[in-house]
């Protein structure tokens, strides 16, 4: 343990507000640990474990000067570790679902004639004209141009979640188009 070892949690994080290395490295040896447990348990993967409690210590570091010093240390940590884990589960089981629609499609998908081909263009691009101007604004923006929502929220002069209903929109009128079109 540092020099700073028998500091408790409140003063070596008033030290590591002013830059304090060893104040952050006694932290960091205090609570490495039991981070990397916790993180472990969520997730059962050492390695993303590991990562986690590094991204957790830089982010200490990062905003060290605008924190507010919390009245549990510990707890406060844990905590932004398991929000950190949740998001790497997510992430995972996007990728995880992503993955298996891409096999089924891989799987399903069939020989399309180059008629087959203009007919189901033509199909979509009618589906398409259904759409709201603003609705398929968002649609064309986020699948054609490979926007992130973020994006054109910004360009738009809307909030992302106004964006996400826009496309949520678009999708339904494309999926009632289409259903009658290829039935």
């Amino acid at each position: 343990m540092h020099v700073l070892g028998s500091y408790n949690d409140e003063q070596l994080f008033q030290l590591l507000r002013t830059g304090n290395d060893d104040a952050f490295n006694t932290i960091f040896d205090r609570y490495r640990k039991r981070l990397f447990m916790e993180a472990y348990r969520k997730l059962q993967d050492a390695d993303d474990a590991n990562d986690i409690v590094q991204d957790v210590f830089l982010w200490l570091w990062n905003k060290k000067v605008v924190l507010d010093c919390p009245t549990n240390l510990k707890a406060y940590l844990v905590q932004i570790v398991r929000h950190k884990c949740v998001d790497v589960i997510r992430k995972n089981t996007s990728t995880r679902k992503h993955k298996q629609q891409y096999v089924w499609v891989a799987d399903t998908s069939t020989n399309i004639t180059p008629v087959e081909n203009k007919e189901l263009r033509q199909q979509l691009t009618s589906a398409i004209e259904m759409i709201t101007p603003a609705s398929r604004l968002a649609f064309e923006e986020l699948y054609l141009h490979h926007k992130s929502l973020k994006e054109i929220a910004g360009e738009v002069g809307i909030n992302v979640q106004s964006v996400k209903n826009h496309i949520h929109r678009a999708l339904k009128v494309l999926r009632e188009n289409l259903k009658h079109d290829l039935s």
